[in-house]
């Protein structure tokens, strides 16, 4: 399409106005036969880098997730994310030339398609289409034809897209971004035989090489959302399992004091008064059995705990006459110091579980038999718990590991028992300090806020 000066004068009157002619940063073609005026802005480069980017990795950080589920708000905003981005791009073209502009738009639209679904693409496709029609000049047309063969192009590979790997995905991205442009230009030579090619030749390989790395992006990003749900999914059935083996290892503490108990009221032996008294000692167990599982079962419902005063020298005995047949049967002597007047609050049956447990380690502790003393210590404003065990000890490392998840100096154990106790401790405003040498035994020295005499109950 030739132009006469007037005419060229005009364009270029237009081009001045927009890009503000003498400022830093814009550069000027001169081409063909007429000098046809071309305008290049790296500011409008990276504003196009941008519209494309931001909407995209903002969806997948922000939207992706509560979305997933909810079909027509997705394919709005997936809409959006892609129809927006193309209208901006041509609102602030790269490069402009009379009657035409050069810009990113091809980039959403062919995302729409491998990355939305076939109504989506064809929403983007129309607004693109009608947009740049009411922009006006003859690149609208070129626009269509382009993008006309952009859309057969994704059709046919639309169905072969998924099972691609990323190299495949990228180069079939590529191949359909520079194709369908390319091929669209050549039209411009029905307007201006004399038109040079070798500037949209350029501009569509950088569009391509871009275009390559949008795709690189989105299939990262895809990838780290699918790791990440997988990750979920893997910390739910961790907790599961963490779950399970904590009911299990709670609910055989009980169940082990009741064997015990048992085998001594079958013995014949046995007065009537200590058959009471075992008895009475199962049933309670049992209960603490019922209610660790209550505990669990109402995880999802937490409800308050029940603030007692505890007499601890009434708790030291009836964990040890608990524990005093395991202990026997293990070989290991159990001996209690017990002060008077040491009074604490908290739960009673959470209390009474996490001593257990600390109590059942240390004799678990003791392979080939020992001791093992439970006293308390009482200061002016706080009382000690002490557990101290002649078993094999502990490194250092293993003392600054107890209390986690999985990590135990038994064979077998879960480390769970642990991780309550000291869970219940701390809730009761309790500080532990465990000091422990190998081969000499472990110290347990556990200190709660005293509370008055008076108040206990």
């Amino acid at each position: 399409m030739l132009f006469s000066p007037p005419v060229y004068k005009k364009y270029r009157k237009e081009l001045g106005q927009y890009c503000n002619i003498g400022t830093s940063g814009k550069n000027f073609v001169v081409a063909g036969e007429t000098q046809m005026l071309s305008f290049f802005s790296e500011e409008h480069l990276l504003l196009n880098i941008f519209f494309i980017m931001f909407p995209l990795v903002f969806y997948q950080l922000v939207f992706h997730e509560k979305v997933e589920h909810r079909i027509i708000l997705k394919n709005v905003i997936a809409c959006a994310i892609f129809a927006v981005p193309s209208i901006l791009c041509m609102m602030h073209p790269i490069i402009k030339q009379p009657g035409m502009i050069f810009d990113f738009r091809i980039i959403p639209l062919i995302l729409s398609s491998f990355y939305g679904n076939n109504a989506i693409f064809l929403l983007v496709s129309s607004a693109l289409i009608v947009s740049r029609f009411w922009m006006g000049g003859h690149g609208a047309y070129i626009n269509l034809i382009s993008s006309i063969l952009t859309i057969a192009l994704v059709f046919f590979f639309s169905k072969k897209y998924g099972r691609l790997n990323l190299k495949g995905k990228i180069t079939i991205c590529v191949l359909t971004s520079y194709t369908g442009k390319f091929f669209g230009i050549l039209f411009n030579l029905y307007f201006d035989p004399a038109y040079n090619l070798m500037l949209p030749i350029a501009f569509y390989a950088m569009q391509s090489i871009f275009m390559g790395f949008t795709v690189y992006i989105m299939e990262t990003i895809l990838k780290n959302s699918k790791l990440r749900k997988e990750l979920i999914d893997s910390e739910k059935m961790k907790v599961a399992s963490i779950i399970s083996a904590s009911v299990a290892h709670e609910i055989r503490n009980p169940l082990t004091a009741v064997r015990g108990f048992i085998q001594l009221l079958a013995a014949a032996n046995v007065s009537a008064d200590k058959k009471q008294m075992y008895s009475k000692v199962c049933l309670d167990e049992l209960d603490r059995a019922q209610q660790i599982i209550t505990d669990y079962l109402c995880l999802a419902r937490p409800h308050p705990d029940v603030i007692e005063h505890l007499s601890l020298k009434e708790e030291i005995i009836y964990v040890s006459s608990v524990l005093v047949s395991y202990a026997n049967l293990k070989g290991v002597e159990l001996q209690v110091q017990l002060e008077e007047n040491a009074y604490v609050t908290g739960d009673r049956q959470k209390f009474r579980q996490s001593i257990i447990n600390l109590v059942k380690n240390g004799i678990e502790a003791m392979d080939f038999g020992g001791k093992l003393v439970v006293s308390l210590e009482k200061q002016s404003e706080d009382i000690s718990l002490i557990i101290t065990d002649s078993g094999k000890g502990m490194t250092l490392e293993q003392i600054n590991r107890l209390g986690t998840p999985y990590f135990s100096t038994k064979d077998k154990g879960t480390g769970l028992g642990t991780m309550v106790a000291f869970s219940i401790i701390k809730s009761m405003m309790g500080k532990i300090k465990v000091e422990s040498q190998l081969g000499k035994g472990t110290v347990y020295k556990i200190t709660f806020p005293a509370v008055a005499q008076t108040k206990a109950i």
